[in-house]
């Protein structure tokens, strides 16, 4: 689920200073081929919400990741595996005790060194698992159930609500909000899906407790959009709200829920596959069959989609940010 957020975190902690030197070139270089919108332009004469928002009130919106419906197999398979490992740890351990239980008392050398064998191969297994494995099963399981990007018009901040591992919470200056958007990407048709980015430069990047850090940040923002006029709207409603206020920019007819009902998570492993070429264009009935085709796999995804979310809890943003601007 955070598969980007945590490579993007990854390799900005692990450059030192002489590599981030040495990058300032190429960040420079980068800028000029990436543009980045400031949240003075107006590149959009619409405004959507692209069904991306949490919460919405005249203090702050609440707005999703992209990432969301990316979950589950992780679970799946790191998941089974490491109960499967866990099991056979038991096993060993529990063999000679069942079999002394069950009258046996002349035991031969073998059976010792099978037991033996079992359990330190189990044991050193598991260690690997969880040494190495663990730390990947973390970014969908036993770890916050979703990430939250606050935009509060009151206090003009944005504020990221994420797990530690990821970059934990923070807050960063809205008017110094870079996004990257450009008018060109309005004729764009993005297959794969896009999603909008926005990142702050240091100086404006704050910790949970309001002091300033000297550090950068940026984040993904939004459910993922068809194509590039639907990333400028999307970006034009959160430009709306931050800059003119709620009349600008008004409420979804439904808001996102948080509770992780299972035909949520069907809903959300069903959309995931880049089918919507042959929905939009007419193809019906090739869209249908594609789709029942992938039936038992979309199944698949969806049970370890909502397993992810159960093993998760819910997070909350710290009371100073939650009261801020009320």
């Amino acid at each position: 689920m955070y598969l980007w957020e945590w490579l993007v975190y990854e390799g900005r902690d692990s450059a030192d200073d002489s590599e981030l030197a040495r990058s300032t070139e190429v960040d420079e270089k980068a800028r000029k081929s990436v543009p980045l919108a400031t949240v003075k332009e107006r590149f959009s004469g619409t405004a959507t919400e692209n069904d991306s928002l949490y919460a919405y009130n005249d203090t702050f919106i609440d707005v999703r990741t992209p990432s969301d419906e990316k979950r589950g197999l992780i679970t799946l398979f790191l998941g089974i595996g490491g109960m499967a490992w866990l099991g056979v740890c038991l096993y060993a351990v529990l063999l000679p005790f069942r079999a002394f239980l069950h009258g046996e008392r002349d035991f031969y050398f073998g059976f010792y060194f099978f037991c033996l064998t079992a359990l330190v191969v189990a044991l050193g297994s598991f260690f690997v698992y969880v040494k190495y494995l663990f730390r990947y099963l973390r970014l969908e399981a036993f770890t916050a159930r979703r990430l939250v990007v606050r935009f509060n018009r009151i206090t003009r901040k944005v504020y990221l609500l994420r797990p530690k591992n990821i970059g934990g919470i923070v807050a960063l200056d809205w008017d110094k909000t870079q996004a990257a958007v450009d008018p060109s990407m309005r004729h764009e048709v993005l297959p794969g899906g896009g999603f909008l980015i926005l990142s702050w430069d240091a100086g404006a990047v704050y910790d949970a407790d309001g002091k300033l850090t000297d550090d950068f940040d940026g984040t993904f923002v939004g459910r993922t959009a068809r194509n590039g006029a639907e990333l400028l709207a999307f970006w034009e409603y959160i430009r709306r709200y931050m800059e003119i206020g709620p009349e600008a920019a008004p409420p979804p007819k439904k808001l996102l829920s948080k509770t992780p009902w299972p035909w949520l998570s069907f809903e959300a492993a069903w959309n995931i596959l880049p089918l919507r070429g042959l929905r939009e264009s007419g193809m019906w009935p090739m869209f249908v069959l594609v789709k029942l085709m992938l039936l038992p796999v979309t199944l698949i995804h969806a049970t370890g989609h909502w397993i992810s979310l159960l093993l998760c809890y819910e997070p909350k943003f710290p009371p100073s940010i939650e009261n801020a601007g009320k």
